[in-house]
């Protein structure tokens, strides 16, 4: 029998919370700026790596590894 692929359960967003606004300006910036930059951004500003991948959709490893590469220049 295959194995299910575990997913991490939604979290659940209050309607006009300042979580919800985060979240919509987030989206906007995830196509506008690379992920990497955005990681090195909001790691400066002091979120930590659980929080910034939640906000961007994606896994702490994955913030990890961008953290741990040099930033990219932005804009070219």
């Amino acid at each position: 029998m295959p194995q299910k692929k575990k997913t991490k359960p939604k979290t659940e967003v209050i309607p006009g919370s300042t979580d919800e606004l985060t979240r919509v300006l987030m989206l906007d910036l995830k196509y506008r700026v690379p992920q990497a930059v955005l990681v090195h951004d909001l790691s400066k500003a002091g979120l930590g790596p659980s929080r910034i991948a939640e906000l961007l959709g994606t896994t702490p490893g994955t913030v990890n590894v961008a953290k741990a590469r040099k930033r990219p220049e932005w804009p070219k």
